[in-house]
């Protein structure tokens, strides 16, 4: 899952080459699971953007600012300078004058310091080690007297960064498990497989193919617009060849779904399905293949829509009227 996770993230980073990009494609054609992996991966990234992109400009917090102002600002430190090495005074200018010390002669160190020809072992006169004389302490400049503010406006940017990135990644940590909300308020995988699974079982139906009939039209607006929290019409699809049957009550992606069926002139089962969301629409038309159950999705405010068919139908163009009508 790990590998799995890189390559998509390189793919969209545009961190592949060429010949690899191509391959991860086709790889994805031949797999609806990494498709859809995939696809949900750039729609994450669009979001977590478009969310985010006003955070970079917001102003800090007042308080953030103070306690910032507060702890960086020269001058504000309570504590007395303190000399580092690193803070000497440069030789040359006003450092402090050698001490005078007496010179040893060579090979006896300290014989010369204490005045005398004092027998000494290993070249140590008896007594000890010549006495030091004390040396004058070197100058010092404060070590923090001219010091620069080191917090700035970049590095509370970059916090702020941070802070988009931990909630990307756990953003992209539930996005790619299936089953789990994305921000706009359905399940990146989860929902859409389970219609498919309906639409396989429905499709096959005749007799049973819908829970209300179509004669009960005004009863199904009101009825699942109250379950699903989206209020809707039932499109008339006749211009694109589908006749409207009735609908059923779903559950998907932990949210009721409402499943609207048409037929074309064949018996086809084509089907449109809606669960209520947060946030605006998109213009957005976006095809999905779910193990030969095709799919056109898009977004109204406040609610997701898919069109759902077999392969060869032309959902989009079902999904573009549908959504003029609904």
């Amino acid at each position: 899952m790990a590998d799995r996770m890189d390559r998509i993230s390189a793919y969209l980073d545009g961190a592949m080459s060429a010949a690899e990009a191509a391959a991860f494609e086709a790889e994805a054609a031949e797999d609806p699971s990494l498709a859809a992996e995939i696809e949900a991966a750039g729609a994450l990234d669009a979001e977590v953007g478009v969310a985010f992109d006003s955070l970079l400009d917001a102003p800090l917090p007042p308080e953030l600012l103070a306690t910032i102002s507060a702890t960086t600002t020269p001058g504000t430190r309570l504590e007395e300078a303190r000399p580092t090495v690193a803070a000497a005074t440069p030789a040359g200018e006003g450092a402090a004058p050698a001490p005078d010390v007496a010179e040893a002669e060579p090979g006896v160190p300290g014989q010369a310091a204490l005045g005398g020809g004092a027998p000494s072992v290993g070249g140590i006169p008896a007594g000890g080690n010549a006495p030091r004389e004390e040396m004058p302490p070197p100058a010092y400049a404060a070590a923090n007297e001219n010091r620069q503010p080191f917090f700035s406006s970049s590095i509370a940017a970059a916090l702020a960064l941070l802070l988009v990135g931990a909630g990307a990644g756990a953003l992209m940590t539930r996005a790619l498990v299936p089953g789990t909300e994305l921000a706009d308020g359905h399940a990146t995988r989860g929902w859409m497989d389970e219609i498919a699974d309906y639409h396989r079982v429905y499709a096959r139906q005749v007799a049973h193919l819908v829970e209300v009939p179509a004669s009960d039209k005004d009863h199904i607006e009101t009825w699942l617009g109250k379950e699903t929290g989206v209020p809707f019409s039932v499109p008339d699809l006749a211009a694109s060849g589908f006749t409207f049957q009735g609908a059923r009550l779903l559950v998907a992606g932990g949210k009721p779904v409402a499943q609207l069926l048409y037929t074309d002139a064949e018996g086809q089962v084509m089907a449109l399905c809606v669960l209520g969301r947060e946030g605006p629409g998109s213009e957005e038309f976006t095809p999905r293949s779910f193990d030969g159950v095709e799919m056109v999705r898009w977004l109204a405010p406040g609610a997701a829509w898919v069109a759902v068919g077999e392969p060869g139908m032309d959902l989009e163009a079902v999904a573009r009227e549908a959504a003029q009508e609904v």
